[in-house]
């Protein structure tokens, strides 16, 4: 998916996303509503990633690689229409009907990136901060 643009993040322009043959509009949430997603979002895939470290520590990694493939899937479609509430159920069922596993991971991404639109800038502060502790005597 390509950046959003300035005149789209300042218009608060619904995320454009194709899944199956359709094209679908994703309204932005606002900040409250995106603080609770991403406290779900969390909540959800922390039991999956961390299954798959103990596995990876305790020397199994085909384990703890196959129950988080059988689960990851699942989890990223639920939180993608946890976030696109503006989806009917009617468009949730053609959704995973019709659409590929690659458009709904597409999908996830282009909420991903407005969900956590801090991430660069928090990279900028890391390194500014690093370069301003290493100057210092």
């Amino acid at each position: 998916m390509k950046p959003r643009t300035e005149d789209e993040i300042l218009s608060r322009a619904p995320l454009k996303v194709r899944l199956g043959d359709k094209d679908y509009e994703v309204p932005l949430l606002a900040v409250m509503a995106q603080r609770e997603w991403r406290k779900n979002l969390f909540a959800e895939l922390a039991p999956i990633i961390s299954t798959f470290e103990s596995k990876l520590a305790a020397g199994s990694m085909s384990q703890g690689l196959t129950a988080a493939l059988l689960q990851f899937p699942e989890k990223i479609a639920e939180l993608f229409f946890d976030y696109a509430k503006a989806l009917s159920a009617e468009d949730r069922e053609k959704i995973l009907a019709e659409a590929t596993e690659e458009q709904l991971i597409a999908a996830f991404e282009a909420v991903k990136a407005v969900a956590f639109p801090f991430s660069p800038t928090l990279e900028q502060m890391r390194q500014l901060v690093k370069a301003n502790t290493a100057s210092q005597p």
